[in-house]
C-alpha cells in the first residue's frame, strides 16, 4: 500500500480509502457484518488505514459494524464519518445546525466506540442553517479533541468557496478535504470544484470513483450497456443510482476503451479507472466493495502507469452533461 498526505495536511491515509456504505442489510446489495468484517480484515491486511462511514449509513449500523473492528487498531486507524442526513423524524435530527450537529457527533462517538473522529465531514450544504453556525460548531469539537479535522461532500464550488473563506475571515477550522463525486463517467466537477480544491490545497477523495461497477466492463454486452437490476442491483430501475449513468453512446465509448487499454496493459478495467483518478492529482478514492479480493484488485491500479496518449484516449469521449442535455 502507499501512503499520502490528506491535503495540506500532515495526516497519513492510505491511497486506497474503504468506503463502509454498504455495511448492514437492509438493501440487496448491502454487507450483512460477517462479510463486512471479511472486508475489513482484507483491507487492514494490505494496508489500507483510511476508512469512510457515516451516521446514516444503515441507520447507523455502518459505523457500529467499523467501530466493532476498530476496537484494539484505533490509534493507527484514520476513521472518517459524516452528519446532515436524516436520522429520525424530528427537525433537528437532520442538519448542520449546532443542536443537530452536536447530537449526532456524540451518537457517532458511541456507535464507533471510540472518544474522537479523525475526519468529521458535512455529508451536504444545509441552506438552512449558516455556514457560520456549522463551522463554528465544528471548531469547537475539534479544539475539544473530539475532532482531529473537519471535511466536506458533494455541494456547488461556490458553497465551498463560501465555506473557506469563512473559515479564514472567522477563525474557524478549515475543511481540509472534499468528497465530491468523479470519475470517467462523471467529470463536472473539472470545471469549478476540483480547481478550487487544488488551489486551496484540498484533498480530494471522490466517491463511485468506478461509477458503481460500470467501468469494470462487466455489464458491456455486444457494443451495448446493460443496466437492469438483476446485473447490478445499485441499477435497478428506481434507486438514485438508475439515473446517474445513462447508456449514452458516449459513456458505452469510454467504457469500451477502458476495457480496450486494461487489455493492453494486463490490467482490469477497474484498476485503469483508478489509475486515472490518481493521474488527475486525487488523493484517495472511496472504493466500497462486497468481497475481499476486490481490495487486492483496486490496490494493483497503483502500479499501473498511464501516457499522456492514453489518458487523452479515455477521456476524449466525454460530453458535458449540460453539452449532451442530461442536466
Amino acid at each position: 500500500m502507499q501512503y499520502t498526505n490528506l491535503g495540506s495536511t500532515g495526516l497519513k491515509v492510505s491511497k486506497i480509502c474503504l468506503g463502509c456504505m454498504s455495511f448492514g442489510n437492509d438493501a440487496d446489495w448491502k454487507v450483512d457484518e460477517t462479510d463486512a468484517r471479511r472486508v475489513l480484515n482484507r483491507a487492514w491486511d494490505i494496508g489500507i488505514n483510511y476508512f469512510d462511514t457515516s451516521n446514516n449509513y444503515s441507520h447507523g449500523r455502518s459505523e457500529e459494524i467499523l467501530g466493532s473492528f476498530i476496537r484494539g487498531l484505533r490509534e493507527d486507524a484514520v476513521v472518517a464519518s459524516k452528519v446532515y442526513r436524516p436520522m429520525g423524524s424530528g427537525p433537528n435530527e437532520r442538519g448542520l445546525s449546532r443542536k443537530a450537529i452536536i447530537r449526532q457527533f456524540r451518537s457517532s462517538l458511541g456507535r464507533l466506540r471510540t472518544g474522537y473522529i479523525d475526519l468529521y465531514q458535512i455529508h451536504r450544504w444545509d441552506a438552512e442553517t449558516p455556514i457560520g453556525e456549522t463551522l463554528s460548531t465544528l471548531t469547537d469539537l475539534v479544539r475539544e479533541g473530539g475532532v482531529r479535522y473537519i471535511g466536506a461532500s458533494s455541494m456547488l464550488a461556490w458553497q465551498f468557496a463560501k465555506a473557506l473563506y469563512t473559515s479564514e475571515a472567522e477563525g474557524y477550522a478549515r475543511f481540509v478535504s472534499m468528497q465530491n463525486l468523479y470519475n470517467l463517467l462523471y467529470r463536472e466537477e473539472e470545471r469549478e470544484m476540483i480547481p478550487l480544491c487544488k488551489a486551496e490545497g484540498v484533498g480530494l477523495v471522490p466517491w463511485s470513483p468506478t461509477a458503481v461497477g460500470l467501468l469494470s466492463g462487466s455489464l458491456l454486452k455486444d457494443g451495448k450497456l446493460v443496466l437492469s437490476g438483476e446485473d447490478n442491483p445499485r441499477m435497478a430501475p428506481g434507486s438514485p443510482w438508475s439515473g446517474r449513468y445513462p447508456a449514452t453512446p458516449a459513456n458505452v465509448e469510454i467504457i469500451r476503451r477502458v476495457v480496450k487499454v486494461a487489455q493492453g496493459k494486463g490490467a482490469t478495467p477497474i484498476q485503469v479507472s483508478l489509475a486515472w483518478l490518481f493521474h488527475k492529482g486525487i488523493s484517495a478514492p472511496i472504493f466500497g466493495t462486497r468481497k475481499p479480493d476486490h481490495l487486492d484488485e483496486a490496490a494493483g491500479a497503483l502500479d499501473v502507469r498511464l501516457s499522456d496518449t492514453e489518458m487523452n484516449y479515455l477521456e476524449e469521449p466525454y460530453i458535458p452533461r449540460q453539452t449532451a442535455g442530461i442536466d
